[in-house]
């Protein structure tokens, strides 16, 4: 059957459209993109050596409309109203092509790619290997494992784990119910996910989690959220927000200013700044728990630190800076009547940056570095 198209330019051109009930093929070059659409599952296969796409469907249910066109070229899955599952698409290309596939129902697995991607399923999970260009990877209900992807990279899942190598560009990450897992991240993240979220590196970095741990090795610059979990960060290059409900908030080397709070959990930031002349305050609050700050010996700091519910007969503040004249006492209603709060106050060489600690029962340590 010859079908009559209209280019993006207006201008009509011939297509070769065949319907056919397992098997379909289109010449390419560089550069085509290749759409599916298909029912089941979806198995594409890049090593092909012959500049052609080559399509097996094991299932005579279903019958494949090609659509060969120069810059794109198509297969298009059609099957009894009933069917939604139990066939098997192979797919035999060359890697130097795009890739735009779904499939209504069924796991995708494919190869290494030079081109772009875009890989959508309705319900399974997706294995991809590298991906030179930018990805799309979307899946109502699966995992979804990537090898490292070039450019701009998206994955979206509605209940499975997210796991992915390095990404030349920026990220997005969202899954409800599962981990998100990344390597190095050459632009901006931002993660949503159910449980834990993990990232090696990357320039700045808004991470949800509803009830896990988040973990980011290194990031130019960190807005960490979690319902309860710990937020952890061996080197975080400029701002650093975050909040959990429950959980550890630490941070080994901070370079910048830092607010932080925790419901249940200690906090430990050493801060490690490229320059004392830029903005360094601190905001620190832990509900129940510890907070424990290293700050450089040159820094100069106005430090204001307060245990709400102090133990009787022990330190609850210890600190290497020698403290200002004792401030005026806080007092708070308790369970059972008045308690005084411990309070102390420092500069740090004749003040400045404002550094608050305040941790309603536990300890407050301020060190030198």
């Amino acid at each position: 059957m010859i079908c009559v198209i209209r280019n993006l330019r207006g201008s009509l051109v011939l297509a070769m459209a065949f319907s056919l009930p397992a098997f379909a093929k289109c010449p390419v070059a560089e550069g085509t993109t290749v759409v599916v659409k298909a029912i089941g599952d979806l198995h594409v296969d890049t090593t092909g050596r012959e500049a052609s796409v080559d399509v097996q469907v094991d299932n005579k249910a279903v019958q494949v409309q090609e659509n060969c066109r120069k810059d794109i070229v198509q297969f298009i899955g059609n099957a009894p109203d009933q069917m939604r599952s139990g066939a098997v698409w192979k797919i035999v290309a060359p890697k130097n092509v795009h890739l735009d596939l779904v499939t209504m129902a069924g796991s995708v697995i494919v190869g290494d790619v030079d081109g772009n991607a875009i890989i959508r399923t309705a319900g399974g999970s997706v294995t991809a290997g590298n991906i030179k260009g930018t990805a799309a990877i979307i899946t109502q209900g699966g995992f979804i494992k990537s090898g490292n992807i070039g450019g701009n990279a998206e994955l979206r899942s509605q209940g499975g784990t997210l796991e992915v190598g390095d990404i030349g560009g920026n990220a997005e990450f969202q899954t409800t119910a599962g981990i998100i897992r990344a390597g190095n991240v050459t632009g901006s993240v931002k993660a949503q996910g159910g449980r834990a979220i993990t990232i090696r590196r990357a320039g700045e970095v808004q991470a949800t989690t509803n009830a896990g741990d988040i973990s980011i090795d290194d990031a130019g610059r960190i807005n960490a959220k979690s319902g309860g979990g710990s937020i952890t960060s061996r080197r975080v290059r400029g701002p650093f927000q975050g909040h959990t409900d429950s959980g550890d908030i630490r941070l080994d080397s901070a370079a910048s200013w830092v607010e932080a709070s925790t419901g249940t959990g200690n906090i430990f930031v050493r801060l490690v700044p490229d320059s004392l002349d830029g903005d360094l305050h601190m905001n620190l609050q832990a509900g129940v728990g510890n907070v424990t700050v290293h700050l450089p010996p040159r820094l100069r700091a106005s430090i204001d630190a307060v245990v709400q519910r102090p133990a009787f007969q022990s330190d609850q503040i210890i600190s290497e800076f020698p403290p200002v004249p004792a401030a005026p006492p806080v007092q708070a209603l308790g369970p059972r009547g008045f308690y005084t709060a411990t309070r102390s106050e420092s500069l740090i060489n004749g003040g400045g940056n404002k550094i608050v600690l305040h941790t309603g029962l536990g300890k407050i340590n301020i060190r030198r570095n």
